[in-house]
């Protein structure tokens, strides 16, 4: 089996549906349908009865294609709430809980017309961080113009 860590939840584990190559005495690990099972993975966790915790609050939240400041504003807290909630320093609301669940369900719905206004929320943010970024040199410094 393979401890699937790198979805940042540190309970998942795959029988199969993974290969692994070693080069120069590294191995690597590929993922077969990693949409697919990420999928799953959020379906799990959002249908679970037990509080979210810390990882699956942020597992969730990057699904959706959300930067915490995002997330918190729809949420209607403070951005630094959210960063606590994900480094397990407090316990997500339990409004803020079903909250999340829900916009998840509605982002992964394909049909779902609140899921696209979601969907589209989070590509306009992930443009907006793309869209351009310049850099000037300033006494042989490279900084990031503003």
């Amino acid at each position: 089996m393979y401890h699937y860590i790198e979805s940042g939840l540190k309970y998942i584990w795959l029988i199969n549906g993974f290969q692994q190559q070693t080069l120069d005495g590294e191995i690597y690990t590929s993922i077969d349908d990693m949409h697919g099972l990420h999928r799953l993975i959020g379906q799990t966790v959002v249908d679970r009865h037990s509080p979210l915790k810390h990882d699956e609050v942020r597992f969730l939240r990057t699904e959706v294609n959300m930067s915490q400041k995002s997330l918190s504003t729809l949420l209607g807290v403070d951005v630094q709430t959210v960063a606590r909630w994900e480094k397990g320093q407090t316990d997500i609301p339990r409004t803020a809980d079903v909250t999340l669940r829900a916009l998840y369900l509605e982002f992964v719905n394909e049909t779902s017309k609140i899921g696209a206004l979601l969907r589209m929320l989070a590509d306009n943010e992930i443009a907006e961080e793309r869209e351009k970024l310049v850099f000037a040199e300033n006494e042989n410094v490279w900084q990031r113009a503003v």
